[in-house]
């Protein structure tokens, strides 16, 4: 899975897709249904990309949100480094040669090939998989069917080296699918060989990679084209023998030449109407086109609600995707909060678990996967069939994760807190999932409440103790957490609440932080009156000034509200941005440390951008010293 430096991902179109993101979100979703529904049952793909741009993301991915894979083979015999050892073993400058020379001895004396008798699989049992699978709560699930090293995880007649005829002499793909078909579970199947044709292994002189009559397993084909026909032999073979949901492909798929490509997928969705269900191919970066099956972000996700469905590839690892003696395995508390972030963004996540060789589950990937079935079980209803709203989320460790390979560079994501909340929706009714138990109130800056209805009410999912809600003086729904005891909350990690009965709109939030500001003038300061909470405070000269550059993402009239407070009596002061000039009250309060929550205006942009705003006394003679903790600009969608 991970890439090496040799071989790079060609980067996706930026700028197109910003464009995209720019647009209405709600506009942008109606055209993408309405794309879909117009393309029938009966459409006949051709092999062109316009043709297969046709092709509508089926239903049930869209309602299916979370799925599992396993990157197991051969490489899982060594289990050291990476599921990478197939070709850093040949690398003579690397840890995994010296190691596999010391162990196994020099590759010219024992090459890969040689651990295939070693990978028995003697403890594969398929039912077992596909019971755990289903536990964790799994919609779709199936193998890698053929990883970079060559090794085919089906009954191949194509690839002599496979799982069938070689090492566990079992048709591991045909099995699994077969025992997860039986629990309802859709069948992806994983492809990663367009890289074992691209210079994958060193073909050494002495080496076994430079055999002829090894050709098939370490890619060594003299004419691409045989090697592209046999690209397209082994994805048809799975196609026709196993009739995967899911086609998934990694990243080198951008040199296999696209009358292969367009041959290989128009020959699969042409098998809809055959089987007479849906299916789907998933894709990373741009090697397919876009628009041409589902984009897939392996280990990242999207920083921001995206108006298509895509998908995350991750594993339950930070350190290899295949079984290692040292795997460094996440905590169950960081899956979960991903899959949530990653559906509230619209969004799917596959999550790959790396089996032993033997091919038992390690006890603690098995505690993984059931501590996450284990939360589904009771917060699958705000997962699971669910849609985009039309806010992601808010909160204060809101992540700006990138694509690509995020997820390494940033490593370990921080612990959210009670705070942090992620949003989905299933018809009217919304779901606010609370990162962390919220004490006291959950108020939910983001939601912004046009009417309550007589029947409106807030339930936590999973506990019939009474959710208690009010609407404050800003619109905001505030949601009244029960006092429950940790020992009775409903679940662990993050918290469910449903939310109905509502007229509701988005609140587009733009924070305007006391410590964010730039601050001119004598004696004003930031202070700590709340730990964590600093306020722009001393401000007792009429000559001082707060400066900010407020980043404005869309264009239109936003209100403006702010956490103020003013000890010696009320006073104003003027906000000055884009050329207008907002004067707004600050009204006294009984204590400094005590900030009022108050509508204080609106204010018009034309378009997005950077703004400088300026906070400052509207009038100098009759200047009243004030608390500021921030100020906030807010669209209401």
């Amino acid at each position: 899975m991970k890439r090496p430096i040799v071989c790079r991902s060609t980067p996706v179109a930026f700028s197109a897709l910003f464009r995209i993101l720019r647009q209405p979100l709600a506009s942008l979703l109606a055209v993408s249904l309405a794309a879909g529904a117009a393309v029938g049952e009966d459409e006949v793909y051709e092999e062109t990309w316009d043709s297969l741009r046709k092709h509508p993301v089926p239903e049930w991915f869209q309602d299916a949100k979370f799925g599992i894979y396993a990157h197991w083979g051969v490489y899982s015999v060594p289990g050291y480094g990476s599921e990478w050892y197939p070709r850093i073993m040949y690398q003579k400058d690397s840890d995994v040669y010296k190691h596999h020379a010391a162990t196994y001895g020099d590759p010219s004396k024992f090459g890969y090939k040689d651990f295939i008798p070693m990978f028995k699989a003697e403890k594969f049992d398929p039912e077992e998989w596909a019971e755990l699978y289903e536990k964790a709560g799994a919609k779709f699930a199936g193998p890698v069917a053929e990883h970079h090293d060559g090794f085919s995880m089906w009954a191949s007649k194509v690839n002599r080296w496979n799982a069938a005829d070689t090492g566990p002499k079992r048709d591991v793909t045909g099995e699994l699918a077969a025992a997860l078909r039986k629990r309802g579970i859709k069948i992806i199947t994983s492809f990663h060989h367009g890289y074992n044709f691209q210079g994958y292994y060193t073909p050494g002189e002495g080496w076994d990679t430079a055999d002829p009559q090894y050709a098939d397993l370490y890619g060594q084909f003299k004419d691409p084209r045989t090697a592209h026909e046999r690209w397209f032999a082994k994805i048809k073979e799975v196609i026709d023998n196993y009739q995967p949901d899911q086609i998934w492909f990694d990243f080198c798929l951008a040199p296999i030449p696209d009358e292969y490509k367009r041959r290989m997928a128009a020959y699969y969705y042409g098998q809809e109407k055959k089987w007479g269900k849906p299916v789907i191919i998933t894709r990373k970066g741009d090697h397919l086109p876009e628009g041409v099956g589902v984009l897939d972000i392996e280990r990242g996700r999207m920083g921001d609600l995206a108006p298509f469905l895509w998908q995350t590839d991750d594993s339950v690892a930070h350190n290899s995707w295949g079984w290692v003696q040292n795997l460094q395995l996440k905590p169950a508390e960081e899956l979960v909060h991903e899959l949530i972030d990653i559906v509230s963004k619209n969004g799917v996540l596959l999550l790959n678990v790396a089996p032993k060789a033997d091919g038992a589950i390690p006890d603690d990937q098995k505690r993984l996967l059931l501590e996450m079935g284990a939360w589904l079980q009771v917060n699958g209803e705000a997962i699971y069939g669910t849609r985009p709203w039309v806010l992601y989320g808010e909160g204060p460790s809101l992540r700006e994760r990138g694509r690509g390979m995020e997820g390494d560079k940033q490593g370990p994501a921080a612990p959210s807190t009670g705070p942090d909340v992620r949003f989905t929706r299933r018809g009217e009714t919304l779901y606010a999932i609370s990162l962390g138990w919220p004490e006291g109130e959950l108020a939910l800056g983001s939601v912004h409440v046009a009417k309550a209805g007589p029947d409106a009410q807030a339930t936590l999912l999973g506990s019939p103790a009474p959710v208690g809600y009010r609407v404050d003086d800003l619109q905001r729904l505030v949601i009244k957490t029960p006092d429950l005891a940790p020992e009775k909350h409903p679940c662990r990690y993050a918290y469910a609440f449903r939310i109905s009965g509502f007229d509701l709109r988005g609140f587009l939030a733009v924070a305007v932080k006391a410590r964010e500001a730039v601050l001119e003038g004598e004696s004003i300061r930031l202070e700590e009156k709340t730990a964590g909470n600093p306020n722009i405070g001393f401000w007792n000269s009429p000559e001082a000034r707060a400066h900010w550059l407020v980043k404005v993402p869309r264009a239109g009239t936003y209100l403006l509200r702010g956490d103020v407070a003013a000890g010696a009596g009320d006073t104003q002061l003027a906000v000055d941005v884009n050329g207008q000039t907002l004067t707004v009250s600050v009204a006294k309060t009984a204590d400094w440390a005590i900030p009022v929550a108050a509508k204080l205006g609106s204010l018009r942009f034309d378009r997005p951008g950077v703004y400088h705003l300026t906070l400052r006394p509207a009038d100098p003679a009759s200047w009243k010293a004030v608390n500021v903790w921030g100020l906030e600009l807010g669209l209401v969608l």
